[in-house]
């Protein structure tokens, strides 16, 4: 009888003294290991879902699983051999919770060990995409190099994002990559269009520099317009003067004399029709420009008020739906401040993987452009 009662004892322990949560987070974290590239959908929503289940385990208490899973991600860049999904989910789950400064150089870490030929990873494309957004938008010093690498020499695959109705290419996240960087991706993407030779490549360095260039960029465009023979990257280098340059980018365009061998007829046609548009740009032409689309604003801010609006507007990732467009040039603010606080919310748009985001940013370089116009207006105050 004793006998029994202590094999009872035993055969019961284990409902007794449960797993305690922090074996669950390690057993979770082991289970990633199984997860691998397939072509069987059934399989590939089983990976999903215990994807999903292991990240609803790690948020239940997170100041014990975070600890636990910084660990584990150490172990795993300490492997002779890493799982790659392993150090993909730890890494973005990581990202995803305000991380330190210290904790972040460990996610770079965990990146740039992660194999982005392996199959696993190129299935899970989604995912490493938006680690290395996470990444870029913390300006880490030389991530604009593993840009390159990973996203720009590499035709990465393309994904869909359902809530958005939104397929996001190759050339869709190298836009937000370098986009979201900020400044250094001009002199950056400008240094590797000189020399690029590729006219796919080309047609995208261009058609991202159309989102981020500033007047600075309008010699450097200027001059290999002189030579341009692609037309999809003729007409994306004339749009940057015309659209991001101001009025430097008007006058190089109307003194712009490309060598007459480097235009296709097609080229030709298109760079001489747009003259007499490019004669009548002025301040007040795309003033009028923003009345016909936006109509007038209906607003009143104080100087300080629209500030504030704008410091809304950046850390809601480029997004307001107080300001009127014309608002930026119905107060006394100094230009080059309004500019540089455009520019930052710009940089903040790239952040969002949808097609209001794009359109935001189309948006502020209109009224950029049309900033670096007032700037030349005659006696007027800055």
């Amino acid at each position: 009888m004793k006998y029994w009662i202590i094999s009872f004892i035993l055969l019961t322990s284990t409902n007794i003294f449960p797993e305690s949560y922090e074996e669950e987070v390690i057993q979770s974290i082991e289970s990633i290991r199984t997860i691998k590239a397939s072509d069987d959908k059934s399989e590939i929503e089983n990976f999903n879902s215990l994807m999903d289940s292991n990240w609803k385990k790690f948020s239940e208490k997170k100041s014990t699983s975070l600890p636990i899973i910084r660990t584990k991600l150490k172990d795993e860049l300490s492997s002779n051999s890493p799982n790659q999904m392993v150090l993909l989910d730890l890494s973005w789950y990581l990202a995803l919770y305000n991380p330190e400064e210290e904790q972040i150089d460990l996610i770079k870490k965990a990146y740039e060990t992660i194999d982005f030929q392996s199959p696993i990873i190129i299935q899970n494309t989604q995912q490493y995409f938006r680690l290395a957004l996470f990444l870029s938008e913390k300006q880490t010093p030389d991530f604009l190099f593993s840009i390159d690498k990973r996203f720009l020499q590499n035709e990465s695959k393309s994904f869909f994002i359902a809530q958005h109705i939104a397929t996001v290419d190759a050339h869709a996240q190298r836009t937000h990559l370098y986009g979201v960087y900020g400044n250094q991706s001009v002199p950056h993407l400008l240094k590797i269009l000189k020399s690029e030779p590729n006219p796919k490549l080309r047609q995208s360095i261009t058609s991202i520099l159309r989102r981020i260039c500033t007047p600075e960029c309008a010699n450097d465009i200027y001059t290999m317009l002189e030579t341009e023979n692609d037309h999809i990257t003729f007409v994306n280098e004339t749009y940057i003067l015309l659209d991001n340059a101001g009025p430097i980018g008007k006058e190089l365009y109307l003194k712009l004399k490309p060598k007459p061998k480097s235009l296709s007829k097609e080229t030709e046609n298109y760079f001489f029709s747009e003259q007499n548009y490019v004669k009548n740009q002025s301040y007040d032409f795309l003033i009028a420009k923003l009345k016909k689309k936006y109509g007038e604003s209906s607003n009143n801010f104080s100087d300080s008020k629209l500030m504030n609006e704008i410091e809304k507007m950046i850390q809601n990732k480029g997004e307001s739906h107080t300001i009127h467009p014309l608002d930026f040039f119905s107060n006394s603010i100094n230009h080059q401040i309004l500019i540089n606080k455009l520019i930052e919310a710009r940089r903040k748009c790239f952040l969002r993987i949808n097609h209001h985001g794009m359109q935001d940013i189309d948006i502020n370089n209109f009224i950029l452009n049309t900033l670096y116009y007032k700037e030349q207006i005659p006696n007027e105050s800055n």
